[in-house]
């Protein structure tokens, strides 16, 4: 357990919301003067000489913080649809996939065992992961005098990794649709029917209910047959949508933009139509802890000071598992 344990959980309560003793900057004060302690600035005022002496205390309560935040998050926006694992470095994980295909049942003459074999299979595979990093800034005589925020750093290293991550889950679920083909898949303007077809398919391969999810835009479009004037109309006021439709129900994946645009990263024209069991259809491997190197500053010409801040993971679709799509025009 880190001895540090006590800031790293101030920084991870922070993030939740669930600090309640302080105001939201009381307790931003507070994890700042618990890292300045870390580097043995117990007076609260910033010294670079012993910074330099103690700054790996302050990166590993930095990496420790972002590390849980980062988790915490993917966990909590994606969780209907993604199944978010931890590695240590230079591990993989291998997911298996039993074979859905039910067996086929002969028809056969009393005392007859001559039947073709068939045989229980699965299908393995791993994620590939790969590294992504930021490095961030600040010009020497701003750091000299303390006014980093090593707060504000944590807090938008973390925003700025997680909207990477959602761009890299969605584009797994992009690749995991167009592939697909008739029954699962089914395109044009919002159809009932057409809808409720793929729905069965989905349930019939896989002996599971579904679930449907899909950007507020999107799922706005699907409407049920029979809508009750008050009640109904009411509820989907409240919601932005029908969270029930013939006894479907609905999520909203929830939208973000492309890094570094105000370009939303997801289509708004699709439903997915997923099993709604255990099995999720994004595989997302998170491989060892945040590093957070420091640049020594005399390397620039400026002398401004650098850090690198690094993750490594892996997103993938579990292609065996079976899925339908409704692209909407």
């Amino acid at each position: 357990m880190s001895k540090y344990k006590a800031i790293i959980d101030l920084g991870i309560d922070l993030s939740r919301g669930s600090v309640t003793q302080f105001s939201a900057e009381e307790a931003n004060a507070t994890l700042r003067k618990a890292i300045l302690d870390a580097i043995d600035c117990t007076d609260g005022v910033f010294n670079y000489k012993k910074y330099r002496r103690n700054k790996l205390a302050a990166f590993e309560i930095m990496e420790e913080i972002l590390d849980v935040r980062l988790e915490e998050g993917i966990k909590n926006q994606f969780d209907s649809f993604v199944d978010y694992r931890s590695v240590k470095f230079g591990d993989s994980l291998k997911f298996r996939r039993e074979n859905p295909d039910l067996f086929e049942i002969a028809t056969i003459a009393g005392g007859t065992n001559n039947l073709r074999r068939q045989r229980l299979s699965d299908t393995a595979f791993t994620i590939e992961t790969g590294w992504k990093g930021v490095k961030i800034y600040e010009e020497l005589e701003r750091f000299l005098a303390g006014q980093v925020d090593w707060v504000a750093m944590i807090n938008k290293v973390e925003r700025s990794f997680t909207s990477e991550i959602a761009g890299d889950i969605y584009a797994a679920i992009k690749a995991a649709y167009s592939g697909l083909s008739a029954p699962y898949y089914e395109t044009g303007s919002w159809d009932i029917d057409a809808f409720n077809d793929v729905v069965s398919h989905v349930e019939a391969a896989t002996g599971m209910s579904a679930i449907v999810i899909g950007t507020k835009k999107a799922i706005q479009k699907a409407e049920p047959k029979y809508v009750t004037a008050g009640l109904d109309v009411n509820q989907r006021n409240q919601d932005g949508y029908f969270k029930t439709i013939d006894g479907t129900t609905f999520g909203v994946i929830p939208q973000a933009h492309i890094p570094g645009t105000d370009t939303f990263a997801i289509d708004d024209d699709f439903l997915l139509i997923l099993p709604n069991g255990d099995e999720k259809i994004i595989k997302f491997i998170m491989e060892g802890e945040t590093l957070i190197k420091e640049v020594n500053g005399q390397d620039n010409a400026d002398d401004s000071q650098e850090y690198v801040v690094r993750k490594k993971y892996g997103a993938a679709v579990a292609a065996s598992t079976k899925y339908g799509v409704y692209i909407l025009s």
